[in-house]
């Protein structure tokens, strides 16, 4: 076949060999190594999103006021295994901010049409576990496995809201976005090792836009999730780190209980930005689960 020839050997044969067949051949080579990567894209709807690597597709989703440079370490070891989408929510990152009513899980389903994708894995931080399940709930077909990290639910009322809460909405309602954004760097939700400080001081502080997000744009799921878990029959990794904030570890037990193929796994020594404050674990805890040997 002419994929097998060489180009000289096809050369030599000047009956076979045109100069269509030799641009075919050509063209063909430059995609012997898989799909191009795409980056710095733009959807229809104005999402922001990459798109690298080859094979199954893992989705990665980050959490509030970031941006989906925070999965920049896990991008090249994940791409070795899998056709990997990470994409800013709206309002967040280089995504547009939104100006009529939407919903989070709405937009990445359209993104996944839009790129032609049927099927995904999908990898949520915090706010970006809720976008994961509410996708799982919206369209499960389209689902193939959950990873909910530091795990935010749609419906879910803590006990007791965290400390930094009152200081934080005390900024908001001054509209004081810069002490809104120092509040939430000084909190357990931003505690990061020293190497990530400034890379997520950076994306807090260029999400500031979100602040101003009106809620009436934002569409609620409704019922919300945790009141349809159990409709989720997908196999799921739940991971959680030892020190995160004690709502969000509630929620973590709650979907390992709820979930009907759930496994909870509670990384020592983590914090919320799991995969930054404990990378190690948190590769090796992804890559048994979708079952990629580690590069």
């Amino acid at each position: 076949m002419i994929m097998k020839m060489d180009i000289t050997q096809m050369m030599r044969k000047p009956t076979q060999f045109t100069l269509f067949s030799a641009f075919i051949f050509l063209l063909a080579g430059c995609h012997a190594g898989g799909p191009s990567p795409i980056t710095d894209a733009r959807s229809s709807a104005g999402l922001a999103y990459d798109l690298i690597g080859e094979g199954p597709v893992v989705v990665l989703i980050h959490g509030t006021n970031l941006d989906r440079r925070m999965w920049e370490d896990e991008v090249p070891w994940l791409k070795h295994h899998a056709r990997v989408l990470r994409y800013d929510l709206r309002g967040q990152g280089e995504s547009d901010h939104p100006t009529q009513a939407y919903a989070n899980h709405c937009d990445l389903l359209r993104l996944l049409d839009e790129i032609g994708v049927k099927e995904v894995s999908l990898v949520g931080l915090s706010a970006g576990a809720q976008v994961a399940l509410d996708v799982a709930l919206a369209a499960p077909q389209r689902v193939q496995h959950l990873v909910l990290v530091s795990p935010s639910l749609s419906g879910y009322v803590p006990k007791e809201m965290p400390p930094f809460f009152a200081d934080l909405g005390a900024a908001l309602r001054a509209q004081n976005f810069d002490q809104a954004n120092e509040v939430l760097l000084a909190s357990p939700i931003m505690s990061v090792p020293p190497a990530f400080t400034d890379h997520v001081r950076t994306m807090v502080e260029e999400n500031s836009r979100l602040w101003t997000i009106p809620y009436s744009l934002i569409e609620q799921v409704s019922p919300p999730a945790i009141e349809r878990l159990e409709k989720i029959q997908i196999q799921t990794l739940i991971l959680v780190g030892e020190k995160d904030l004690e709502a969000v570890l509630a929620q973590g037990k709650l979907l390992k209980q709820r979930l009907p193929d759930a496994q909870l796994v509670t990384v020592a020594g983590g914090g919320h930005l799991l995969n930054m404050t404990s990378p190690v674990a948190f590769r090796r805890a992804v890559s048994g689960f979708l079952r990629f040997s580690e590069k």
